[in-house]
C-alpha cells in the first residue's frame, strides 16, 4: 500500500513537469514555424503563429522577439515595441544591442518628429541609442530633432557623433552646416555645406530640398512655441 502511495505521489510530482516540457516544446514549434513563414515574406502567417505559441507560453521571449521584429516589418511600430518592452522585461540579454529592437524606436521616433511630435520622438532615439549605440542614424535624426526644437548645441553635438561613426552621408554635414549657420558660425557652415554637396556628387537640388523641408519644420516649431508662451503668459 505503502509503495502504490509513493508511486503516485511521484507520478503527481513528475507529469506536471513532463506537460510543462511539452508545452514549451511546442510553443518553440510555433515560433520556428513563424521564423519559416517570415522568411518567406508570409508576414501574417508568422504573426499567427507567435500568437499560438504565446497563447501556449505566455512569457516565451522569443516569441515576443520574433513576432516584434514581423510586426515591425508589416509597419505596426506601436505593436513591435510593446513586443520588444516585453522582451527587455523577460530576457534583457536578447534586446540589448539588437539592431532590430533599435529600429523600430528609430522609425516611430522619425515619424513622430516629422509630426513635431519631439518629446515622443527625443525619447524613441533616446532608447535607439541605448539598444545600439553605434548606430550613427540614430544621432543624426535626434540632432535634427534637436535642432528643429531650438537646441542647437545639443543637434551639433549629435551630428558631431554622427559622422565620428559613418562621414558619408551628406545630410548630416548639411544639417550641421544649417546649425551652424544658426549660430552664426558662416564660415563652418559653409564648409559643412560645401563637404555635403561634394558626397552628394554635387546634386544641389536634394540637398537644397531637404534643408527646405527642414527649415519650414523648425519655422513651424517656433511658431507653436511662440503661442504656447502667449496663452501661458
Amino acid at each position: 500500500m505503502k509503495r502504490l502511495f509513493f508511486i503516485a505521489i511521484l507520478g503527481v510530482l513528475v507529469f506536471p513537469s513532463y506537460a510543462l516540457g511539452q508545452r514549451s516544446q511546442s510553443a518553440k514549434k510555433y515560433v520556428k514555424q513563424g521564423i519559416q513563414s517570415f522568411s518567406r515574406g508570409d508576414i501574417a502567417g508568422a504573426i499567427a503563429y507567435y500568437d499560438r505559441a504565446l497563447s501556449i507560453d505566455p512569457k516565451l521571449a522569443a516569441a515576443y522577439l520574433n513576432r516584434g521584429k514581423a510586426r515591425r516589418a508589416g509597419g505596426d511600430l506601436d505593436g513591435a515595441i510593446a513586443d520588444f518592452e516585453t522582451v527587455w522585461e523577460l530576457e534583457p540579454g536578447l534586446a540589448a544591442n539588437n539592431r532590430d529592437v533599435a529600429q523600430a524606436y528609430l522609425n516611430r521616433g522619425y515619424i513622430r518628429s516629422n509630426h513635431l511630435d519631439l518629446d515622443g520622438a527625443l525619447s524613441d532615439f533616446d532608447r535607439a541609442i541605448g539598444f545600439d549605440p553605434s548606430d550613427a542614424d540614430a544621432y543624426f535624426k535626434r540632432g535634427r530633432a534637436f535642432l528643429i526644437e531650438g537646441n542647437v548645441k545639443f543637434a551639433i553635438a549629435d551630428f558631431d557623433k554622427s559622422i565620428s561613426l559613418d562621414d558619408r552621408n551628406p545630410l548630416v554635414y548639411a544639417e550641421r552646416g544649417l546649425a551652424r549657420q544658426t549660430e552664426g558660425k558662416t564660415d563652418e557652415a559653409q564648409k559643412d555645406f560645401e563637404r555635403g554637396l561634394k558626397l552628394n556628387h554635387d546634386l544641389r537640388l536634394m540637398l537644397d530640398m531637404h534643408l527646405l523641408d527642414l527649415q519650414m519644420q523648425m519655422k513651424e516649431m517656433r511658431r507653436r512655441q511662440a503661442a504656447f508662451q502667449k496663452n501661458i503668459a
